[in-house]
């Protein structure tokens, strides 16, 4: 499922040298994803909807935690796709505005898997756009758009690696 709304504003792919269904566990435990990302931290889940034993779903809620510059600062987000070795998606929204939305695809190649990452620009509204002129005062982030780029290849680069070395 991507966006409806919007097209995918950036599109970075990789392929990895582990099933499809391994790099999509690694990529749906958003607990982990500090340990690729140079800007997202980790997360944490909200409630019962995902995690240790229950399995993240459609619905399940968590707080981004990410860092630039500076400044550290949590987002909230929603997996709003969760199919296990092929999509992962979620929406990531600041104080109920909705900002983007990250998908993950997940193909069989012969050696592995190609794993894409989508990010998909969703700050359309009055507030989005307010959200987009005060950001870079946050975050030290002034061209979203190609900081997502960088960081959604650094993102694939090291996931590559890590699973790729068995961790």
């Amino acid at each position: 499922m991507s966006d409806p709304n919007t097209a995918p504003t950036v599109v970075e792919r990789l392929t990895v040298r582990v099933p499809p269904g391994t790099a999509w566990a690694a990529v749906s435990d958003v607990r982990r994803m500090g340990e690729w990302s140079p800007e997202c931290r980790g997360a944490w889940l909200l409630g019962r909807g995902g995690g240790i034993g229950g399995g993240i779903r459609p619905g399940t809620r968590f707080l981004g935690r990410n860092r630039a510059s500076w400044l550290p600062w949590v987002t909230l987000c929603r997996v709003v796709e969760a199919v296990p070795g092929e999509r992962f998606a979620f929406d990531v929204s600041f104080f109920g505005i909705p900002l983007s939305r990250w998908v993950y695809r997940f193909t069989a190649v012969p050696d592995g898997c190609e794993v894409t990452e989508e990010w998909h620009d969703r700050r359309r509204s009055l507030h989005g756009r307010l959200i987009t002129a005060t950001a870079p005062l946050l975050t030290g982030v002034v061209r979203r758009p190609a900081r997502n780029r960088t960081t959604a290849r650094a993102t694939l680069v090291a996931l590559r690696d890590a699973l790729e070395a068995g961790r």
